[in-house]
């Protein structure tokens, strides 16, 4: 989802992510011991992406 994509929006009109925000809060969640500590399958990744001068 992107608010400044020029191919779908008029480049004239003014979009804001406030229409969105429930959508986001219902299906994004951050779990409790933060990403890439919650032993989730892509827990991996997430702890790669914060932290990449610390490989697996």
């Amino acid at each position: 989802m992107t608010v400044s994509d020029l191919y779908a929006f008029d480049p004239k009109a003014v979009v804001t992510i406030d229409p969105f925000l429930p959508i986001i809060d219902r299906h994004f969640k951050q779990p409790k011991a933060g990403l890439g500590h919650d032993d989730s399958p892509v827990a991996h990744m997430w702890r790669t992406i914060t932290n990449p001068d610390a490989p697996l």
